[in-house]
C-alpha cells in the first residue's frame, strides 16, 4: 500500500473526496488541529500537513514507521478505545477505513472517545467501505469486519450525540464495475487477496477522473449508492 497509494487511482480518489469535504468546513487554515485515527502510513496526514496542525494515531509500529518516512513527527501508537489525548484537543478528527477494521471491536466506544477529544463545534469526518453484500476476499485481506450502509453510519453518529452535516455514498459512477468484480471474485472462490494492484497508467488516470468528478458532485448532492460511505458530523 505504501508503494502504491501515492499514484493509485483508488487512494488518490478517496483523498480528493475527503479533502473536498474538509475544505467546505472553512477550517483548513491556521493552527487548527486535526487527528487522523488509524492513520496507517500517513498518506492523508501528509496531504493535510501545513494546512492543519496534524496528529496521527495507529496501533501498528510498521504503519508508524512509514509515517516517519514521510517526515510526520506528531504520530503516536495507541488504541482508538483509549485515545492518549486530553478532552477537547482537536478541531477535526478523521477516520478512513478505520471502524471497518476487525480490531475495532466496539464502534460506539471508540466514537465516544473521538467525541471526547473534539472541541465543541468540532467535526468528525469518516470514510468507510459500504454495503455488506460487497464483502469478499479483498475485505478479508484487509482484516475488515463489516461494510457499512448510510443508515448505520447515521445511527452511529446520533448515538454519540453528533449532528450529521453530510452523508453520502462515494464511488457511485464506477459502482456497476465494482459490483461485477466483487461478485465474480466471490462466486469464483478467489483467494483472500487485495484488489489494490498496479494498474496500467492510462487506465489509472481514467479511473481517477471518475473520482475527481465525484469529489465535485458530493459538494452539491448526496450520491444514492457506492462502494464507500462518507460522513461529516459536528459535535453540538
Amino acid at each position: 500500500m505504501y508503494e502504491l497509494e501515492g499514484s493509485h487511482w483508488w487512494f488518490r480518489g478517496k483523498d480528493a473526496i475527503l479533502q473536498g469535504i474538509l475544505k467546505r468546513t472553512g477550517g483548513e487554515k491556521g493552527e487548527k488541529r486535526i487527528l487522523d485515527v488509524g492513520c496507517g502510513t500517513g498518506r492523508l496526514l501528509s496531504k493535510l500537513n501545513g494546512a492543519w496542525k496534524t496528529y496521527g494515531l495507529d496501533f501498528s509500529p510498521i504503519a508508524l514507521g512509514f509515517c516517519a518516512k514521510r517526515g510526520l513527527s506528531r504520530v503516536v501508537r495507541g488504541s482508538g478505545e483509549a485515545l492518549p489525548f486530553k478532552d477537547e484537543s482537536f478541531d477535526m478528527v478523521t477516520a478512513v477505513d478505520f471502524f471497518y477494521h476487525r480490531n475495532v471491536r466496539d464502534d460506539r466506544a471508540v466514537l465516544k472517545e473521538v467525541v471526547r477529544t473534539l472541541k465543541r463545534g468540532g467535526r468528525v469526518v469518516l470514510s468507510e467501505p459500504a454495503l455488506m453484500f460487497l464483502y469478499g476476499p479483498h475485505d478479508e485481506s484487509q482484516h475488515g469486519k463489516k461494510r457499512y450502509n448510510a443508515a448505520e453510519v447515521r445511527e452511529l453518529m446520533a448515538a454519540s450525540g453528533l449532528v450529521v452535516e453530510k452523508l453520502s455514498y462515494s464511488n457511485f459512477l464506477l459502482f456497476p464495475l465494482v459490483l461485477a468484480h466483487r461478485l465474480l471474485k466471490k462466486w469464483s472462490g478467489s483467494a483472500s487477496d487485495s484488489d489494490v494492484q498496479r494498474v496500467n497508467p492510462i487506465v489509472n488516470s481514467i479511473l481517477f477522473s471518475f473520482f475527481r468528478l465525484e469529489a465535485g458532485l458530493i459538494g452539491f448532492m448526496n450520491l444514492p449508492i457506492g462502494s464507500s460511505v462518507v460522513c461529516m458530523a459536528r459535535k453540538a
